[in-house]
């Protein structure tokens, strides 16, 4: 292959691995399923029904030719970034519906099925992801949205140690700044935090190749790292620096949220989310910040949330019991109901936020007994985090 098509090549996959493995990604960003067609999840902007052009014109194509598995995976494809960068619960939806003539196949293509993998992890079937993801691995290991998808899915359910193996055994072409956000993720949450931003960020400086994606999402996982080691500043000059790549998505909005609300900064996340939309997890954070400084449309936020999670409740499907429960605790000051949904979320997911919410729930209903399933799992992987070990402290102290 010539030297610059083989450069184009590993660029597109850097990008699509990237792309794939973090649709759902920070799972706040998760959509919902409502069973009521009146339900209104989100406001999406007027103009755009079928979402870009790209998406628009894929769709088009596929509806001529709805067995086309070439067009079905690039409609899926663009569907699902999308669906992560906005949070709009109908790109999931379409990225499945383009897929359906191979969804209930027990053996489908592999490019099918990595994608499946992809919107099951979305929707928090983290099991019936990682089924599909070993079985390609298990034929093609070599495979680099597969593993880097896996790598983050073992994450999220508390498998470090799966995590690290799939970090160390991704393919070169996958390119040196996504092996490295994943090489330090998994370090930041096992005690290694300081080695991994260091490696981080030697990489982010010697990648020149990079599209913008990938480096506003590297940028985003070096900040979140430098907030757990205590580097205020510089996770606000990475956060800046991922901003200036272009529009957010709403993971990377989230996070910079929460680095702000934590910092004591409540009024600059009323600004940061000024027009971005009305995600669950967006709204939340307005919400908090409208609490703390006294904004008169928290009221609007929180019977909006209210409602959200009401429906979600009635119909089966909790895929936001992680904002659900921080609104029970920090909004309406109910610490038992906080608790009681953070540890239904816990069965599921394993992420930080997580055990955070877990451990700030069960000390504010005095309940630390509640909690040592958690303590269990931190004190196991070795977690060090300035947002999670004066908790840990705190927690200690309940319980003596």
């Amino acid at each position: 292959m010539p030297r610059r098509r083989l450069l184009v090549f590993r660029r597109f996959v850097r990008l699509t691995a990237l792309i794939l493995a973090l649709s759902g990604e920070l799972a706040a960003a998760a959509p919902q399923r409502p069973t009521d067609d009146a339900f209104v999840l989100a406001i999406v902007p007027a103009g755009r029904p079928g979402g870009s052009p790209d998406l628009r014109s894929a769709k088009t194509d596929l509806a001529r030719n709805p067995t086309d598995l070439g067009l079905a995976v690039r409609v899926a494809r663009l569907a699902i970034e999308a669906g992560r960068a906005s949070a709009d619960p109908r790109r999931y939806g379409q990225a499945q519906a383009a897929l359906a003539p191979w969804w209930n196949e027990a053996n489908p293509p592999e490019e099918a099925r990595v994608l499946r993998a992809v919107i099951r992890q979305a929707l928090h079937d983290f099991q019936g992801a990682l089924a599909d993801l070993d079985a390609i691995l298990n034929q093609n290991p070599g495979n680099p949205q597969a593993r880097l998808t896996r790598a983050f899915v073992r994450l999220v359910v508390g498998d470090a140690a799966g995590a690290a193996a799939d970090c160390r055994d991704l393919p070169r072409a996958i390119g040196p700044l996504p092996a490295a956000v994943c090489r330090a993720r998994v370090e930041a949450l096992t005690g290694a935090a300081r080695e991994g931003y260091v490696s981080l960020a030697g990489a982010l400086d010697s990648d020149s190749t990079p599209d913008d994606t990938t480096r506003r999402f590297a940028l985003a996982v070096l900040a979140d790292i430098a907030v757990g080691l205590g580097r205020s500043r510089d996770a606000d000059l990475f956060f800046a620096d991922a901003a200036a790549l272009g529009a957010a998505d709403v993971p990377s909005l989230a996070g910079a949220a929460d680095h702000l609300l934590e910092t004591g900064r409540p009024a600059e996340v009323l600004k940061l989310l000024d027009g971005k939309g009305e995600a669950d997890v967006l709204m939340l954070r307005r919400a908090i910040a409208a609490k703390r400084v006294g904004d008169a449309r928290l009221a609007g936020w929180a019977a909006v949330l209210n409602e959200r999670f009401a429906a979600a409740k009635a119909s089966g499907v909790r895929l936001h019991l992680r904002e659900e429960a921080r609104f029970r605790l920090e909004i309406e000051g109910d610490a038992k109901g906080a608790l009681s949904l953070a540890l239904e979320n816990w069965k599921v997911q394993k992420e930080l936020a997580d055990a955070r919410l877990v451990l700030e729930s069960a000390i504010a209903a005095g309940e630390p007994a509640a909690a040592e399933d958690v303590v269990g799992f931190i004190g196991g992987t070795g977690l060090v985090d300035v947002r999670v070990t004066p908790l840990l402290k705190r927690f200690e102290k309940k319980s003596s």
